[in-house]
């Protein structure tokens, strides 16, 4: 049985993206913009067929696809090219072949540990790029930060245990978030129902409430700022008639 690339990814590194960016032809500033970016992708799999959704704070682009079948694709996010694209499984990685005015184009997707891993190529140029499970991630870092605080080190399963018990937690959280805006007929989410949702923890109601609050103030404050400015620039303008 493959195995499951579902989950969201938060990259880590990016080895040669610019190098890679050259050979597909892309101008000087979109290399500059996208060699900043941090992308995050979420992969929805469903047996054979796969979503995968890349987000940035430049362009967000999806990439939808079966195994073994061939699909014709526009690269957006990238080059915007026009290619035939066909992804196969060879194992337990994800290979796909690119066909079209760049030769010897393609990537190369796989898991290894917590880190989803990407390389891809074009006629000799590659890139190399590492992601890590963002809710796995976050926790590790929360882990380390406590054990060293403590010094009571976590070990590897017991951190992959609390991921997975976050992550069903806030499954349980974003489904009764939706319930309670569905219940007020609102087709957003407001604070007063997150605030509702965390009302069995005490802690994380009193943070969330105080950070509630610090938000509110923060709005209050930039409004004041604001309307000072627009007073001061009214004066001004009275004062030279």
């Amino acid at each position: 049985m493959p195995v499951d690339y579902s989950g969201t990814w938060d990259i880590v590194s990016n080895v040669n993206f610019e190098g890679y960016m050259v050979a597909l032809g892309i101008d000087f500033a979109t290399r500059k913009i996208a060699s900043m970016l941090k992308p995050q992708k979420v992969i929805k799999q469903d047996g054979d067929c796969f979503t995968i959704k890349t987000f940035t704070t430049f362009k967000n682009y999806e990439s939808l696809f079966k195994i073994g079948e061939e699909v014709k694709e526009v690269t957006k996010g990238m080059d915007n090219r026009t290619c035939h694209t066909v992804v196969n499984w060879e194992d337990d990685k994800l290979v796909c072949v690119q066909k079209g005015e760049k030769k010897n184009r393609g990537w190369t997707h796989w898991i290894h540990g917590d880190e989803l891993h990407l390389n891809m190529s074009l006629d000799g140029d590659e890139t190399q790029q590492r992601l890590k499970a963002a809710v796995h991630y976050t926790v590790g870092c929360l882990c380390q930060r406590m054990g060293d605080e403590h010094r009571r080190p976590f070990s590897r399963q017991v951190v992959a245990a609390i991921t997975e018990t976050a992550f069903r937690q806030c499954d349980v959280f974003a489904k009764d978030l939706e319930a309670f805006a569905r219940h007020a007929k609102r087709s957003t989410v407001s604070p007063d129902d997150v605030k509702l949702v965390a009302r069995r923890s005490t802690a994380l109601s009193v943070y969330i409430h105080n950070k509630s609050e610090e938000l509110i103030q923060e709005q209050r404050d930039l409004r004041k700022k604001n309307t000072g400015k627009r007073k001061s620039r009214d004066t001004e303008e009275e004062s030279r008639e």
